[in-house]
C-alpha cells in the first residue's frame, strides 16, 4: 500500500464512528436502537438489503468458489436466486408483524416457551454469521494491508487454542485435524480483533441506524470497485472471449452445474442438480428465520418499500455475483496461464512451487494420489482461493491506480462493521427484549437498552473465537445455510398453517437437531436405517466413506418436518384468541401514518380492511393482489433472465 492508500484507509476508519454518532442521534426511543425507527426510504432499504447480505465474505466467497469449482461456484450465491420471487410475497407479511425481533413472532404465534427457544437459537445464528463475516473480512484485510497485521502477530508471538469446526460438525475421523489444536496468533486473527473492536464501537453508539447508513455507503463502493476490476482483469488474460481457450487449465471450469454422476473430490461435494435443490430448499427454509430478516423488512416506512427493498436488493446481490464469478474465472486464466504473475523472471522459488501445486490441483486427477498428498494440494489450493480477492485486487488495481487499494480497505472495514454491527444489534435485541425484559428483569424495562449494550460485545467475542476455527469459505457458507433451516420450518408453518402449535415447534427443532448430530457423528446408523439408499447416500473417497451433504440435508429436514407434522395431528388446536390475533395482525396492512406501533401495543379493529387470503384445511396463504401478482411476475422474469443470461455468457466469455 502507498501513502495515498494509508491516508484513505485512515480517513475511513475515523469516519465510521462519526457516522455512528450521527446515526445514534436519530434514535427517539430505546427500541429504535433495534429497529432503526422503521423510517428508512426505498433506496436506503435496497442498499441495506444488498449490503446486509453482501458483506465482504460474499464477494470473496464467490471468487474463491469459482476458482475451486469454476462457473458452478456461482451457486453459493445463486442458491437464493430461484426463491427470490417469494420474497415479494413474504416481505409484507414480515412488515405487518410490527416486530422488534423475530422472537416477537414466536411469542405471538406460539407462546413464551418458543420465544425463549428462538431467542437462544437466534443468538447462535447471529454469532455464526458474525464469525463468518469476520473470518472472510479479516483475511481480506490482512491480504490487502500485508505485512501490517502479520508483523504485529509476529511481535506478539502468542499461541491460542482452536477447535476444528470440521471435526465438530462431521464427527471424529472425518476431519483432518484433532478436535482441539494450538495455533500461533496469525495476522488474520489480529485483523479480526481490530475489526471486532471497531464494529463494537460503531454498533453500540449508532444501533441499527449506523448499520443502515454504513451499508449504503459500502454497497455503492463495492459495485464501483467491481465494475473497475472486471474489465482490467479481462484485459490481463487477452480480452473477452479468451476464457474459452483456457479451459484446459481447469477442465469443466465453464460448466454451469456439475453432472449428476460427478465424483466427490477434495472432500467437497460437487454442485449436482440434486445438491443444488437441497441447498436451495434449506436456504428457503432458513432465510425467513435469520434474525436480521424481520429487521430488514421492518425497517421501511411502508409495505411497498419493504417489498421492493427486500426483493430487488437481493436481486442486485445475485447480479453482482455474476460479475464476481467472471472475475474468479479470469483469475484462473491469469494465475494458472502462461503469463501467470507467479512465473515471471522476478518470481521466487516459493512462487514457482505454488504455481506448480495450483496447476496440479486444478488439472490433475487427485484420486490417483496418496491421501497426504491430496490433503496437501487441497490445502494449498484452498488457502490461495480464500485470499484470492485481496490478492487479485492488490496485484491488478493496486499497481495501476494509486489509492484504489485504500478504497478497497475502506470497503472491507465498512462491510464488516455494518454487517456484524447489524447482527450484534439484532442478537442483543433478542436477549434484551425477551430474555431480559420478560424474564430476568421484568420490572426494569427501561434498562433493556443497557442490557443489550452489555450483551452485544459478549456475542462479538464469541464470534471472534468461533471464526478462528474456520478452515475455508465452504465451512462458513455451509453453516450460513444449515444453521437456521431446522427452526425455519416452524416459522414457515406458523405463517401459513393454523394447526402447527407449540409442541410442533419443539418436536421439529429437537428432532432435526438430534438427526443432524447422528448424521455427523454416527453416519453408519443412517446406513443401517436406510440400507437401500446407502449407495446413493455415501461416497467412497481416498479418505474413507463419506455421507454426502445433500443427503444429510434431506434426512435432517425430512425428519424435522415429519416429526412436527405428526405431533401437530396428535395434539389439540392452539388457542383461538391467540390465533385470531396473529392472523389478523399479518393481514392488517401497515398504514402510511402508522408510528410507534409494534406487536405489543397493536390493537386490531373490525374497521381495518384485511389483505386477501386463501384458506383451506387450516392453511392461510396470502391471496393474490394486483401489485403482488405484477411484482412476483417481474421478479420471476428477472430470475430467469439472470440464469439464462449467465449460461449464454459462459458460452462466449
Amino acid at each position: 500500500m502507498t501513502i495515498v492508500d494509508w491516508i484513505i484507509a485512515a480517513v475511513a476508519i475515523a469516519a465510521l464512528p462519526i457516522l455512528a454518532v450521527r446515526a445514534g442521534r436519530r434514535m427517539k426511543k430505546p427500541d429504535d436502537y433495534f429497529t432503526g425507527g422503521q423510517q428508512s426510504g426505498l433506496w436506503q432499504l435496497i442498499f441495506f438489503v444488498f449490503g446486509a447480505g453482501t458483506c465482504t465474505d460474499s464477494t470473496s466467497s464467490v471468487i474463491a468458489s469459482s476458482w475451486r469449482t469454476g462457473l458452478s461456484g456461482l451457486w453459493w450465491q445463486f442458491l437464493w436466486l430461484p426463491i427470490t420471487p417469494i420474497y415479494w410475497i413474504l416481505a409484507p407479511l414480515l412488515r405487518r408483524l410490527r416486530a422488534i425481533t423475530t422472537a416477537d413472532f414466536f411469542y405471538a404465534r406460539f407462546g413464551p416457551s418458543t420465544a425463549i427457544l428462538y431467542s437462544l437459537y437466534g443468538m447462535v445464528i447471529c454469532v455464526v454469521m458474525m464469525a463468518g463475516v469476520l473470518w472472510g473480512s479479516a483475511r481480506l484485510l490482512n491480504t490487502l494491508t500485508d505485512p501490517l497485521f502479520t508483523d504485529i502477530s509476529s511481535s506478539l508471538n502468542i499461541r491460542i487454542p482452536v477447535v476444528s469446526l470440521q471435526t465438530a460438525i462431521y464427527g471424529p475421523g472425518h476431519g483432518q485435524q484433532p478436535f482441539l489444536t494450538w495455533r500461533p496468533l496469525l495476522g488474520d486473527a489480529v485483523a479480526g480483533v481490530f475489526l471486532s473492536m471497531l464494529l463494537m464501537v460503531c454498533g453500540l453508539i449508532g444501533g441499527l441506524n449506523a448499520g443502515i447508513v454504513i451499508d449504503c455507503i459500502q454497497g455503492v463502493i463495492r459495485i464501483l470497485l467491481t465494475l473497475i476490476l472486471l474489465p482490467v482483469i479481462f484485459y490481463r488474460i487477452g480480452g473477452f472471449g479468451s476464457l474459452q481457450h483456457m479451459q484446459y487449465l481447469k477442465p469443466g471450469m465453464l460448466d454451469f452445474v456439475a453432472s449428476s454422476d460427478a465424483r466427490l473430490e477434495r472432500l467437497h461435494e460437487p454442485f449436482t442438480p440434486f445438491y443444488l435443490c437441497m441447498l436451495s430448499l434449506a436456504a428457503l427454509l432458513g432465510i425467513v428465520v435469520q434474525p436480521h430478516i424481520v429487521v430488514l423488512c421492518g425497517a421501511g416506512r411502508r409495505e411497498m418499500e419493504s417489498r421492493i427493498g427486500f426483493t430487488f436488493g437481493n436481486l442486485l446481490k445475485r447480479f453482482c455475483s455474476i460479475l464476481w464469478v467472471l472475475i474468479g474465472l479470469c483469475c484462473i486464466g491469469w494465475y494458472l496461464g502462461p503469463t501467470s504473475p507467479l512465473s515471471q523472471p522476478q518470481s521466487t522459488i516459493e512462487q514457482a512451487q505454488l504455481l506448480a501445486d495450483l496447476r496440479m490441483s486444478a488439472a490433475g486427477d487427485l484420486t490417483e494420489l496418496a491421501g497426504p498428498e491430496i490433503y496437501r494440494l487441497n490445502s494449498v489450493d484452498q488457502r490461495f482461493a480464500d485470499r484470492l480477492f485481496g490478492r487479485v485486487f492488490r496485484d491488478v488495481l493496486g499497481r495501476i491506480i494509486p489509492g484504489l487499494t485504500g478504497v478497497a480497505v475502506a470497503m472491507v472495514i465498512a462491510a464488516a462493521v455494518s454487517h456484524c454491527g447489524t447482527q450484534m444489534v439484532v442478537a442483543s435485541g433478542l436477549f434484551a427484549t425477551h430474555l431480559h425484559r420478560r424474564y430476568l428483569s421484568p420490572d426494569e424495562e427501561e434498562n433493556s437498552l443497557t442490557a443489550a449494550r452489555i450483551c452485544g460485545p459478549v456475542l462479538v467475542l464469541a464470534a471472534l473465537v468461533l471464526q478462528m476455527s474456520f478452515n475455508s469459505v465452504g465451512d462458513v457458507l455451509r453453516l450460513f445455510i444449515k444453521t437456521p433451516a431446522i427452526i425455519g420450518i416452524s416459522m414457515w408453518m406458523g405463517l401459513i398453517w393454523t394447526r402447527w402449535n407449540t409442541a410442533s415447534v419443539w418436536a421439529a427443532t429437537l428432532t432435526g437437531t438430534a438427526v443432524g448430530v447422528i448424521c455427523g457423528y454416527f453416519p453408519e446408523q443412517i446406513r443401517v436405517t436406510f440400507p437401500g439408499l446407502a449407495e446413493q447416500m455415501f461416497e467412497q473417497t481416498s479418505m474413507g466413506s463419506v455421507m454426502l451433504d445433500s443427503w444429510k440435508l434431506l434426512v435432517i429436514l425430512a425428519s424435522s418436518l415429519t416429526s412436527g407434522f405428526f405431533i401437530t395431528l396428535l395434539t389439540d388446536l392452539p388457542q383461538d384468541e391467540q390465533l385470531e390475533f396473529f392472523y389478523r395482525l399479518i393481514r392488517t396492512p401497515v398504514s402510511e401514518n402508522e408510528q410507534d406501533v409494534d406487536i405489543t401495543n397493536f390493537q386490531p379493529s373490525d374497521e381495518d380492511e384485511l389483505a386477501p387470503c386463501i384458506s383451506f384445511l387450516g392453511f392461510q396463504l396470502p391471496g393474490p393482489t394486483r401489485g403482488g401478482t405484477i411484482g412476483f411476475i417481474i421478479a420471476c422474469l428477472l430470475v430467469v433472465a439472470m440464469i439464462v443470461g449467465t449460461k449464454l455468457i459462459a458460452m462466449v466469455v
